[in-house]
Formats: C-alpha cells, structure tokens, sequence
C-alpha cells in the first residue's frame, strides 16, 4: 500500500496545470503591463527620517521594460495625493526614452533616469501605497500600485512593550 501512495502523491503539482504554474515569484512593488511595456518593481523610495511630509518629493523607482520593436517614451506620471511629477532622462531633460527590447531603471543611479513625484498633499509613512497612473506616447496609460519601500538597513527596535505591567499615568503620554 505504501508504495503505491507514493507514487500517486509523487505526481500532486507536477507540469503546466499545476497550482503553482500560474504563480509569480515574490517581488517588492508594483507591476503592469501595456501593450509591449511592462513595469515591475513600482515603489516610492523609503523616507530619511520614516515619513514623508505634505510637500516632500518623492523620488519613484521601477523598472520599465520595452518588449516591443519600436521605441516609446514615459511622458507623465499621475495619481493622488501627488500634484505633479518631474521625469529626468539623467541629464534633466523631459521624458524618459524607453529604447525598442531594452530595460530601463528608474531612481536606481544618480547619473541614470529619474521620476520625482512633487506636491505631496498628505503624510506618508512605510508601507502606504498610491495608484499612480503612466502614460507613455504610444502605449498609452496604464495603473500601477505604488508601495513606500521599507528601511534599506535594519533599524533600531524600539523597547518592548510589557503586557504584565499595570497602567500608570506614563503609560498615557
């Protein structure tokens, strides 16, 4: 009998069909896909001090891939609680050319292609997440979820809490 059970649960998610097939790996942030371009790794840059500010740029990081044999370009960047965006081709200039089969990678280099998100209107903290909406000149527009990337490092641990301890006023500040 046991050989037999063995072999039957030997063949439990093998092949094209199975569960895991249609699975992604794990990946941080964002990803769409329009037409020939495809964005992965959508994330707005983790703040200096844990939090952006109403008012704080926002550096936008991802990688654009263009999968197509013509070329296009990023010309804006969109999506509440954002009023504006900068996109820099690395020398400051408008647009980001996407070259035909190629990737590119955004707010990866500080001599590379960036996108600053400007006007931020309300505080945001690790882990919050924008929709924030591209559009390419000839792709189109497309949506993607934007998350705060976590610290680079590690951080400091703030002590821990006592559950056995009783409530008394300094607790309460």
């Amino acid at each position: 009998m046991l050989p037999i059970a063995a072999l039957v649960l030997s063949g439990c998610s093998a092949g094209q069909v199975a569960q895991t097939a249609t699975q992604e790996r794990d990946r941080t942030g964002g990803t769409t896909r329009i037409g020939d371009i495809t964005v992965r790794a959508a994330a707005l840059a983790h703040p200096p001090d844990g939090v952006h500010d109403p008012g704080d740029p926002v550096e936008l990081t991802m990688v654009i891939v263009n999968g197509g044999r013509v070329d296009d370009e990023l010309v804006a960047v969109t999506g509440a609680p954002f009023t504006g965006a900068t996109i820099g081709a690395g020398g400051g200039g408008p647009g980001l050319s996407l070259p035909s089969d190629a990737k590119v990678f955004v707010g990866s280099d500080p001599e590379g292609p960036t996108v600053t998100l400007t006007g931020l209107a309300e505080r945001r903290t690790a882990a919050h997440s924008v929709e924030l909406t591209l559009t390419f000149a000839r792709a189109g527009e497309t949506t993607v979820r934007a998350i705060t990337a976590p610290a680079p490092g590690l951080q400091p641990r703030a002590p821990a809490f006592d559950f056995h301890r009783e409530t008394g006023e300094e607790d309460l500040l």
